[in-house]
Order: structure tokens, then sequence, then C-alpha cells
């Protein structure tokens, strides 16, 4: 059972004062973003997928080659939280892969 939101929740102790909260998305509006630059956030890029039975999944060996669900031409997501944030191209950066933005927040 998910839990139960209290619009106006009453203090444990009647002698705490608490003063109203406004609509979580009004007071989300006020405040200063810069509060919020130094946190750390978790980015995924996302190359594609594919679906094997487990027989298949059982015979991969070193060498083995998974074709992907995505083309080479397609657009790489950049997920955070499982939400796609942006899609891009990979490119290599050094000796690492990077992703150049193509779109930044469309949606599927």
């Amino acid at each position: 059972m998910p839990p139960r939101v209290q619009s106006d929740p009453q203090p444990a102790d009647p002698r705490l004062k608490t003063k109203p909260i406004e609509d979580a998305a009004t007071s989300l509006l006020h405040l200063d973003s810069s509060i919020f630059k130094e946190v750390q956030v978790d980015l995924k890029a996302r190359l594609g997928e594919v679906k094997m039975t487990v027989e298949d999944l059982l015979a991969l060996r070193p060498g083995s080659v998974v074709t992907l669900e995505a083309g080479l031409n397609d657009l790489v997501e950049l997920r955070l939280n499982d939400s796609v944030v942006a899609r891009g191209e990979i490119v290599a950066v050094g000796a690492n892969f990077g992703l150049r933005i193509v779109e930044i927040g469309r949606s599927s």
C-alpha cells in the first residue's frame, strides 16, 4: 500500500508551531537553482538493446557478436534516472567514447 500523503498534517506535539507550506510546484519555482549546481548526478548513455533466448545467452563466448536493434546512424540516448534528457552521436574523445549532443529534452 503506497504511503498516504496528508495535505495539512498536524504536528505530533501541539506545542510545535508549523507554517503552511506552499503548493510543491509553486515552491520549487522559487528555489535558487544555484543550490543544485554542485550536486552530482549519474548519466547513462544507452546504445541499444536486443532480445534473445536463454539458450542464445548461454551460448555466448568470447568473440561472439550480439547485434543490437539500434542502427549505426541512430542517436544514442543520454538518460538521467531512466528518463531521456538528450540524444547524440558517439564520438571519439582521445581513447574514450564521447557523446556529441544533437537533441535536448525531446521525448520519443
